[in-house]
């Protein structure tokens, strides 16, 4: 009987260690501008090494002090790393989208409390009947909308109910049309009656049709009211701009604003990329802290504390850089592939997928992935997420390929210019993209037009009930 001994070998393998600072330069590499100025404001606290601003000569300084990879290097090690990434980073239909919220003091002005109080002073209002109103005012959301019930009002304030509704009627005549509603329906009637349409066919649509206006039924609502659908169409466009949140755009809420990462600028026949490096601070090494380390009277644990703290600052330094290089050169490529996008708009989009454009510049598709996530490019036709130009599509007559969203811009404006009466079903757009060259299937058009919220044919027409 053979027995199976124990065999100790000493073997040499290779394999990437993702160390610290590898893992900070992937999280500088995914940060949104607006992320990496709240990182490096962190940094500057907790690394008296970093310091704002830059100092003569400073770059060419950083880097003698800490062996890191060579330019480019960087950012394969990274996509190595994350190889079996499971996030896609093919096409993708991504949407332009809003950023985080950034408060901006400078835009500030009154609340829609602030804003409601200061109209009741034109009001012929009594004391009595103002303190009232006061109360309502402070019982709007803001939203713009009144959710407190009568009632409870009149208890509170040990008045009768009729008298609340008699000061909510006034106050419902405030600025802006719509404040004070107690649900939609009011609302847009509200706006209805401020528009001087409350006596009208519109009035009329809202306060007894708007679940019909819902449904499609415009045939029902015109046969009900006695009048034509084309007269019905144009009353439901004018309800359609009403404001269904008359509260909104005031101090209380949020603004939000879109920090772009890269912006492409058009200069003769070119476009030129710029990394908007403006949206973050510029970061360099307190040279008081730095010189410590050659002193004669410093102690070791303060060379050792300053040196750690050093390389660390370098790096974040050296990924902020890697960063910008890495949109740069993807932004660059980006604007090679869709240049037609830039001069005639979202029809002339093609598909493009990440693996594209890793090929082009270089890098791991996943880099590519990371490096374009959560993040906008500005140019000349508006403020756009970066992954918004990766987009899957189908092939026209030639064989030609088309984006999705060049199909879906088609498929809106086909909507768009339908028969009122006689809207289009998804085979018959599907014939019309089919006579325009571009090959889709009936299945793919219902996709495209729910992603668009474009709803059926019969929610498209006045509906008969049964």
């Amino acid at each position: 009987m053979i027995m199976a001994g124990h065999d100790v070998r000493l073997e040499q393998t290779q394999k990437l260690v993702f160390g610290t600072d590898l893992q900070q330069a992937v999280a500088i590499l995914q940060l949104s501008a607006h992320e990496l100025a709240n990182y490096l404001a962190e940094q500057l606290i907790e690394n008296p090494l970093l310091d704002l601003g830059e100092e003569e000569g400073e770059k060419e300084n950083v880097g003698e002090e800490i062996a890191t990879p060579a330019d480019g290097e960087s950012a394969d090690y990274l996509g190595d790393y994350f190889k079996e990434a499971n996030e896609p980073v093919a096409g993708e239909d991504a949407e332009p989208a809003a950023a985080a919220s950034v408060f901006d003091p400078a835009n500030s002005g009154p609340t829609l409390y602030e804003h409601l109080l200061s109209q009741l002073k034109f009001l012929n209002l009594s004391p009595y009947d103002c303190l009232i109103a006061e109360y309502v005012i402070g019982n709007i959301g803001s939203d713009g909308y009144f959710r407190v019930s009568m009632h409870e009002v009149a208890r509170s304030l040990g008045v009768s109910a009729a008298v609340v509704e008699r000061v909510l009627k006034v106050v419902q005549t405030l600025d802006p049309p719509g404040i004070g509603a107690r649900d939609l329906r009011e609302c847009l009637y509200l706006q209805a009656r401020s528009a001087g349409l409350g006596a009208g066919l519109v009035g009329r649509i809202v306060a007894d049709y708007l679940e019909a206006v819902a449904a499609g039924k415009t045939g029902k609502i015109a046969r009900e009211l006695g009048v034509g659908v084309e007269e019905i169409h144009e009353a439901v466009q004018i309800i359609r701009r009403f404001n269904p949140r008359p509260g909104s755009g005031f101090v209380g809420e949020p603004i939000q604003y879109l920090v772009p990462d890269v912006v492409v600028e058009k200069v003769g026949e070119e476009y030129v990329v710029t990394v908007n490096e403006s949206a973050y601070p510029r970061l360099t090494i307190n040279r008081a802290y730095r010189d410590l380390v050659g002193r004669a009277d410093a102690s070791p644990e303060t060379r050792d504390f300053i040196q750690t703290r050093l390389k660390q600052a370098l790096w974040v330094i050296k990924s902020i850089e890697q960063r910008r290089t890495t949109l740069h050169r993807i932004v660059t490529a980006l604007v090679q592939k869709q240049r037609g996008f830039l001069e005639a708009g979202i029809p002339a989009l093609r598909p493009l997928t990440m693996k594209e454009i890793a090929r082009a510049v270089g890098l791991h598709e996943s880099t590519v992935s990371r490096a374009t996530a959560q993040k906008y490019v500005q140019c000349p036709r508006g403020i756009f997420k970066l992954k918004f130009f990766f987009t899957g599509g189908v092939n026209d007559k030639n064989g030609t390929p088309v984006a999705a969203q060049s199909v879906k811009w088609l498929i809106k404006e086909i909507v768009a210019s339908e028969h009122p009466e006689k809207p289009l079903s998804d085979r018959e757009i599907t014939c019309i993209l089919k006579n325009r060259g571009i090959k889709v299937s009936r299945r793919t058009v219902a996709k495209y037009r729910a992603d668009l919220n474009i709803p059926g044919t019969p929610k498209r027409r006045g509906v008969p009930d049964v």
